[in-house]
């Protein structure tokens, strides 16, 4: 579920869609058991068929409200997308899985029950909900597509540690200014990361450099107002690689 969404509307091309301090980074695998495309261990508990239709149903919901608010550009859309989706936001209570991610379901279904309540997408800014493991868990990522192969595969790689810092920097920035500012401060941190690139696999390399380079052209250009876009950006998905979804 894009509860990050709401952060987006204020991001840029590093930090592209939702992995501010607020997103929790999700691994490969999940604390159920979980693995990334979805995959699920044999469950303690209940049926096998049980719990693989439990998933299902709880998997289309937040797929159809990913996709729905994939496109929407401001607060106010996204939280129309909320009240045309309360069946699904139902479903997922209804279906949520035991363990960390269930938990984490209620607690962003709750907000998000508030937040079409109070017709106020703000409820949904907070660093305790963790929508990236309920994507993680159902092998998508935040808009709704499936998780690349690559995901995760660059977690804990020296090029991650460097570039998830700055990422999560730029997540909490406010602005163009304030990017600008965030990338100004890691200028050296960028010019590593652009050092790296070459070393990085086929899958992600064309990825990484578009990411620096726009890191890197803003800094020279003294301005980061080109950078801003939606949660498709290169930053996005080399986020993916180092193993934190949307």
């Amino acid at each position: 579920m894009r509860k990050s969404f709401v952060v987006a509307l204020t991001l840029v091309a590093l930090g592209a869609a939702a992995c501010s301090s607020s997103s929790k980074s999700s691994s490969a695998t999940t604390s159920n058991g979980t693995s990334a495309n979805g995959n699920t261990s044999t469950p303690t508990t209940g049926t096998n068929a049980t719990v693989a239709a439990k998933k299902t149903a709880y998997c289309a919901a937040n797929e159809s409200i990913d996709k729905a608010s994939a496109t929407t550009n401001t607060a106010l859309g996204f939280i129309s997308v909320l009240k045309s989706h309360q069946a699904q936001i139902q479903a997922l209570l209804a279906n949520a899985p035991a363990g960390a991610v269930g938990q984490d379901t209620r607690a962003i279904v709750t907000a998000v029950r508030h937040a079409i309540t109070s017709n106020n997408a703000n409820a949904l800014d907070n660093p305790s909900l963790n929508s990236g493991a309920i994507d993680t868990y159902c092998g998508v990522d935040g808009n709704g597509d499936p998780l690349p192969a690559y995901f995760a595969t660059g977690k804990g790689t020296s090029f991650c540690k460097g570039f998830l810092p700055i990422f999560v920097a730029v997540g909490d920035a406010n602005g163009p200014a304030a990017t600008l500012k965030v990338l100004i401060s890691n200028k050296a941190k960028i010019a590593q990361l652009a050092a790296e690139v070459s070393s990085l696999p086929a899958s992600i390399r064309s990825t990484a450099s578009a990411t620096v380079d726009k890191a890197q052209t803003a800094i020279a250009q003294n301005s980061a107002a080109s950078l801003k876009q939606g949660g498709n950006g290169p930053a996005a998905r080399l986020a993916l690689y180092c193993g934190q979804n949307q």
